[in-house]
């Protein structure tokens, strides 16, 4: 019997996700079974498991978006395209089974995808600037901040880091670095915006935190949201303030289920090349075991050392 974490209700993921044996089966429709060894916990997965995204989850399933595991006994691999990492066995199709570096630990495998990805697809997909460009990281103290803030220093861009404290701003390895307390607090961006602005912000906070940011901007500018830890949408007045700015959003699903496999494959590689160089690797906070799972949900929720959660399969 194999072990499994399931989500039979939505809500509250501590509370939510429960344990369960199953029979091992043999895959169908060409999927291969993948032995998982270990898998992450993520902001996606908890946002998933309360019941956000109702319309493309069904009742019940098996959280988990990032992990590595092993094929045929050996052959390691990052299981991406679905959720169920949070399994012993997953069946996985083969074409979304992309192996990794025999150099990668089993620890760095199973979080280069969520944060490294993202950080590096927003630099040289969404973004794009040309070398020496200016932009704006808010929450830059965050893990994917500092990802995207040693990024910007490989790809010659002139990044400023935003941060909401003092003690944020001492964190962070940046030769820029702004504190803007609150969403009306102006100072920081009126500094940019006497400097000459910015060409671009990557913003991960939405709200009224927006439209302060976007004031930064030079004519035309770019900005990019691609969360929401305001926990509040971009609001209308952002574009009226703004009608020129050149607005997207980015979402790591909605790239990965749009691009080829030889694409997603590239991107993988040169990620995994930042993670060798230091650029890319992930802290890692606490490992707890699957059967551990409920321990793991409540360390990840409450405030914690900086770093990854990680679930041992």
């Amino acid at each position: 019997m194999y072990l499994r974490a399931v989500v039979r209700q939505f809500g509250v993921a501590a509370h939510c996700v429960g344990l369960e044996q199953y029979s091992a089966v043999s895959p169908t429709d060409g999927n291969i079974a993948v032995r998982m060894r270990l898998a992450a916990i993520n902001p996606s997965d908890l946002i998933t498991i309360s019941g956000a995204y109702p319309t493309r989850t069904s009742l019940p399933f098996i959280p988990g978006f990032e992990g590595v595991g092993c094929i045929n006994g050996s052959t390691r691999v990052l299981p991406l395209g679905s959720a169920g990492a949070w399994q012993q066995i997953k069946h996985s199709d083969p074409a979304w089974c992309f192996p990794v570096p025999e150099w990668l630990s089993d620890e760095q495998a199973a979080t280069s995808y969520v944060n490294p990805m993202t950080a590096w697809l927003l630099l040289t997909e969404a973004v794009k600037l040309p070398a020496g460009a200016k932009l704006i990281i808010n929450a830059a103290n965050s893990a994917i901040g500092r990802m995207l803030l040693k990024m910007t220093n490989r790809l010659q861009l002139d990044a400023v880091a935003m941060v909401r404290s003092t003690q944020a701003a001492e964190s962070v390895e940046s030769s820029s670095v702004l504190i803007m307390t609150n969403a009306d607090d102006r100072r920081a961006v009126q500094a940019l915006q006497t400097a000459g602005g910015v060409d671009a912000v990557l913003d991960c906070i939405g709200g009224n935190n927006a439209i302060t940011l976007a004031s930064a901007l030079k004519p035309g500018g770019k900005f990019i949201s691609y969360g929401l830890l305001s926990g509040e949408t971009i609001p209308k007045a952002f574009w009226l303030t703004r009608p020129d700015i050149d607005f997207s959003y980015f979402h790591l699903r909605q790239w990965i289920h749009h691009a080829s496999q030889l694409q997603i494959s590239e991107k993988l590689q040169d990620v995994f090349a930042l993670i060798r160089d230091g650029v890319a690797a992930t802290r890692i906070a606490a490992v707890f075991p699957l059967a551990g799972i409920a321990d793991a949900l409540h360390f990840y929720q409450q405030p914690r050392p900086e770093g990854k959660v990680l679930i041992r399969i």
